[in-house]
């Protein structure tokens, strides 16, 4: 019988304030993942905010066979009349025996969940990373980003400025800014999208090297120096393939 953990094992959320969603992935883990295994859940917290808590997957589920490591996203909606308080409980996995296969005892892993609604506005936010895409001949320079907004008020990018340069660093072809069109990350979301930098130089199949800085109300809050590729024309289907791949 293998082990069956999670991870991890709680769900603190301590700047909620009224009509705002909280989301959180936890990883069910087991070391021997030799068939599917259904998982239960079960929540033990006050009736009052039962009706906040979903998961993705609901309340039965089955992790697939040879899947070691299975996300679950828990979800928390403040209901907007909500009043100020803290909330407490638990939220419990829980494997299903199988009647025939290798598992034959219940086990369970639990996540703590800590719950604080209140008032005021709170900034927390960081970029994981920020990354430029290779193109195709032609086409503008465009830049992932991985943004993780843990404040409970939304937050985006409001400047940014990018420097072009040939594939060994030494000349400067092209230089951007943009003050305005980037996406604004939700209260306690994590997202992911690219920023393209109309450039007026025609960039031609190679390598290049390019400076990109992001920031927020003039202060440099993230920044990338690395090189990128341009492809021949019709080599990616899609403009975001890597994005998204």
């Amino acid at each position: 019988l293998g082990a069956f953990g999670i991870s991890p094992p709680f769900m603190n959320a301590d700047h909620l304030v009224k009509g705002s969603k909280y989301v959180q992935p936890i990883y069910l883990v087991q070391d021997q993942p030799n068939e599917d295994l259904t998982i239960k859940a079960a929540l033990k917290i006050p009736d009052s905010i039962r009706s906040w808590i979903t998961i993705d997957k609901g309340f039965e589920f089955v992790i697939p066979k040879g899947v070691r490591q299975f996300p679950v996203q828990v979800a928390v909606q403040i209901p907007k009349d909500t009043g100020l308080g803290s909330y407490h409980g638990d939220l419990t996995f829980v494997t299903v025996p199988s009647a025939t296969g290798q598992v034959t005892i219940a086990l369970g892993a639990q996540v703590a969940i800590n719950l604080t609604v209140g008032e005021g506005i709170y900034e927390k936010f960081s970029v994981a990373v920020v990354k430029p895409l290779d193109i195709e001949e032609g086409w503008n320079p465009r830049i992932y980003v991985k943004f993780n907004n843990e404040g409970n008020v939304p937050e985006g990018f409001t400047n940014g400025t990018l420097e072009l340069f040939d594939q060994f660093n030494a000349v400067r072809l092209a230089y951007a800014q943009k003050s305005d069109g980037f996406p604004e990350t939700p209260p306690f979301t994590v997202d992911e999208y690219a920023v393209e930098f109309p450039v007026d130089f025609h960039l031609g199949v190679g390598q290049y090297w390019v400076n990109v800085n992001f920031y927020q109300r003039d202060k440099i809050i993230a920044s990338q120096k690395t090189v990128f590729n341009v492809l021949k024309r019709g080599t990616l289907s899609n403009p975001f393939v890597q994005f998204w791949g």
